[in-house]
């Protein structure tokens, strides 16, 4: 009966390349065996028929088979006709999953062994693969199209909705962030990035969902460094007002207003040797609103790259995908290379070790320039050379001058006027 049943689904072309590769050999009948691999001939002869057509398919199978016995093949034409109905649709969802599940845990056995003979790099991120795989396969049938009305879609470009920057440049360029917005800030080192992003987020943390989370992923140095940068950012103190603050007992109070009400709003993970299974695990647990990769280029599993432009641009891709995954805001930090040392406004193929893989990753690409005269140590420089979240009626790139106040970790405006 399962084999017959089986037969009836496969005669759909569609189902017959999703499945036809994760069907055992060895529980099935020779019949049934035989007539699947001559499905699969029919389709090579007729690309454009979407099913099997029993009534031209059995004249065919006589010809494929010559030397089959007059007995032999009344049997197989028994078969063949009690599967020109349609399987009814819970048929088709128990095939399914059966067919899943037994090549999961095929799957998951090799995967076992393949560790032990200590050919799996990343054992999490392979069987995340496998069981992302399987999840699709259950869900052949549930996929919709995309079908947003394009009125919806219009007020989307123009309307405001999304995370704002503490920037106003940043904010006159660019729409608000939403879920599923990846960008790189990049800077040369120790011009202030972290500071950047300190500055940023302590304002964008408010603005999430109550449940939502800022994870900042650290592999540049201790994070536990970066937490007196975010009470600084997000109350414009020195440390020395945080210090005497704490010592009234207001300062944890304040800081948890100040980022939206709740002290781990912001959670800074140091993952100094982590692969992408690892990362992916704390993504998982602490759901997302905004990740902030801090540095992407440093995290582990993307070795197999033939050089290392191909695989930076794996490794933004990746976040890129992660955005979508968890329906989030990602960030992640670069730096700029030595030829943009200096420069005020660096230009977009001046990001370290790619000229465009990081770049085609992106939707946008923030650049904080900064000039090498001592008179102007407190200027930085925002560009954006790549900018999909443009405003209809904006400027692509601000190439503004900020005030970059390092003792409070905040980047500002400079006012109007002056």
């Amino acid at each position: 009966m399962i084999d017959k049943v089986l037969l009836r689904i496969m005669r759909r072309r569609s189902d017959y390349f999703k499945l036809k590769d994760i069907i055992p050999k060895t529980p099935l009948d020779e019949i049934t065996k035989a007539i699947l691999d001559d499905f699969g001939k029919y389709y090579e002869l007729h690309p454009n028929h979407i099913e099997i057509d029993m009534q031209e398919f059995i004249p065919r199978f006589r010809q494929w088979h010559p030397k089959m016995k007059d007995e032999t093949y009344l049997s197989f034409v028994s078969v063949l006709r009690a599967c020109s109905e349609q399987p009814d649709e819970e048929q088709y969802r128990n095939i399914v999953r059966d067919l899943s599940s037994i090549d999961l845990m095929t799957q998951l056995a090799n995967l076992a062994e393949a560790f032990e003979d200590g050919d799996v790099e990343d054992a999490y991120e392979v069987v995340t693969l496998t069981l992302d795989k399987y999840r699709k396969r259950l869900g052949l049938r549930a996929t919709n199209y995309i079908d947003t009305p394009i009125g919806d879609l219009l007020q989307d470009e123009v309307d405001d909705a999304g995370v704002s920057w503490r920037l106003e440049c940043l904010n006159a360029s660019m729409r608000g962030l939403r879920p599923g917005d990846f960008g790189i800030v990049a800077g040369r080192p120790d011009k202030g990035k972290t500071s950047f992003l300190a500055s940023e987020i302590t304002h964008m943390a408010p603005q999430l969902p109550e449940d939502r989370n800022i994870i900042w992923l650290n592999n540049e140095g201790l994070g536990k460094r970066i937490i007196p940068r975010l009470y600084q950012a997000a109350l414009n103190l020195r440390v020395s007002e945080l210090t005497e603050l704490h010592q009234q007992g207001k300062l944890v109070g304040a800081y948890r207003d100040a980022i939206g009400g709740r002290l781990d709003k912001v959670r800074i993970f140091d993952i100094h040797g982590c692969n992408v299974g690892q990362v992916e695990a704390i993504l998982e647990e602490n759901n997302p609103g905004i990740v902030v990769y801090d540095m992407i280029d440093n995290i582990r599993g993307f070795g197999d790259a033939a050089r290392t432009d191909l695989a930076l641009e794996q490794m933004y891709q990746w976040g890129r995908e992660r955005s979508v995954k968890y329906d989030c805001i990602g960030i992640a930090t670069s730096q700029i290379s030595n030829e943009g040392d200096g420069e005020m406004f660096p230009t977009l193929g001046m990001l370290k070790d790619s000229k465009t893989g990081k770049q085609g990753a992106c939707d946008f690409q923030i650049m904080i320039g900064a000039s090498n005269d001592p008179n102007l140590m407190g200027m930085r420089y925002i560009g954006i050379p790549k900018n999909k979240l443009r405003r209809p009626d904006g400027k692509s790139d601000p190439r503004a001058e900020v005030i970059f106040d390092g003792v409070r970790s905040r980047y500002t405006d400079i006012p109007v006027g002056e």
